[in-house]
C-alpha cells in the first residue's frame, strides 16, 4: 500500500454529487478513501492547498490528436501530456487523422498507442462515412465491437451534406447505442467563407457564412434523431439559433448533447478587424 495522501483544506468541486465545499480529500493507492472536514489521518502526507480547486478529472469531447499522419503537428504522447497537466484524465480523439480512423485497424491503433502511453484514458472517434465522404457508410460496427470499443462517430471537419445518409447512420447506429456526432455546416451555404456574415464581413470584404449554414443542419440532425431514435451530440456549436434548437429538443425528450468551444463563446467576428489571422481557427 502506498502512503496515504490528504489533500486539505481544498475547494471540492463534484457535479455528479452537487458537492462544492471547502474540504479534505484522503486518498490512498489511488482511489479516494474519505471526504470531509478534519480529516486527521495517521501517517498521511498532507498537502495544504488553500482553497485550490479540487475535482473529477475532466473531459475533453473533441480533441485534434493528429496521430496518424501528421505527427509534425501533435501526436498521442504530447497530447495526453498536456491533458494531464491541465487536469484532464481523458480525451476523445477526433477521425480526422491520416489514414481516416474508419476501420477498426486505425482505431485500434489510436486507443493501443494512448494506452500504451498511460498518461490519460484516450478514446478514439470513428468517422460516419469512409473517408469522411459522406458517401459509404464506414465500418461502424465493426469499430463498435473491437478493443476501443468506439461509440462516437462523426465526420469532423465535413458536415454530411447526404440526409438520406444521415438517417441510414442514425439508423444504424441506434441498434447499438451508438452517438452520431455532427460537424453543423451546409456546405452549400457556407462554401468558401471565411467568417461570421453581416455587417463586418460585408464592411471587411469577406465572405460569410450565414449562422443558417449551422441551424439548418443542427434542425435536420434533431428531426432524424427524433425519428430514428438515435442519440445526437452537435459538435463546436456557435449561434443562438442552434442553442436555441437544442434546447427545445431536450424539452421535447430529444436525446441530443452539444458542446461548444473556448473561441466561440469568448470572441466574435469584431476580433478580425485589422485582419489578424490569429482570430482565424
Amino acid at each position: 500500500m502506498t502512503q496515504a495522501r490528504l489533500f486539505a483544506g481544498a475547494r471540492v468541486i463534484d457535479p455528479a454529487s452537487g458537492r462544492d465545499e471547502v474540504s479534505d480529500v484522503l486518498v490512498a493507492d489511488g482511489v479516494v478513501q474519505a471526504v470531509g472536514r478534519g480529516l486527521e489521518p495517521a501517517g498521511a502526507e498532507v498537502i495544504d492547498l488553500d482553497g485550490a480547486l479540487l475535482g473529477p478529472g475532466l473531459v475533453d469531447l473533441h480533441t485534434h490528436l493528429r496521430e496518424p499522419g501528421r505527427e509534425d503537428e501533435e501526436d498521442i504522447a504530447s497530447a495526453s501530456a498536456a491533458a494531464a497537466a491541465g487536469g484532464y484524465t481523458a480525451l476523445c480523439a477526433m477521425p480526422n487523422t491520416d489514414p481516416v480512423a474508419d476501420s477498426a485497424a486505425v482505431v485500434e491503433k489510436v486507443w493501443a498507442r494512448g494506452h500504451s502511453v498511460g498518461l490519460v484514458d484516450v478514446i478514439p472517434a470513428g468517422a460516419l462515412s469512409r473517408g469522411l465522404r459522406g458517401v459509404e457508410m464506414a465500418d461502424l460496427g465493426e469499430m463498435a465491437r473491437g478493443r476501443a470499443q468506439v461509440r462516437l462517430f462523426t465526420d469532423d471537419g465535413h458536415g454530411v451534406q447526404d440526409t438520406l445518409f444521415a438517417r441510414r447512420a442514425m439508423e444504424y447506429l441506434s441498434g447499438f447505442d451508438g452517438i452520431y456526432a455532427e460537424h453543423c455546416e451546409d456546405a452549400s451555404l457556407a462554401g468558401g467563407g471565411q467568417m461570421h456574415e453581416g455587417e463586418r464581413s460585408m464592411a471587411l470584404g469577406l465572405r460569410g457564412i450565414p449562422a443558417e449554414a449551422e441551424e439548418l443542419m443542427a434542425a435536420r440532425d434533431i428531426a432524424l434523431a427524433k425519428l430514428t431514435g438515435c442519440r445526437l451530440h452537435l459538435l463546436h456549436i456557435s449561434t443562438a439559433g442552434t442553442v436555441d434548437l437544442v434546447r427545445r429538443a431536450k424539452a421535447e425528450g430529444v436525446v441530443v448533447t452539444a458542446e461548444a468551444t473556448p473561441h466561440h463563446f469568448t470572441l466574435t467576428d469584431a476580433a478580425l478587424e485589422g485582419y489578424d489571422p490569429n482570430a482565424k481557427v
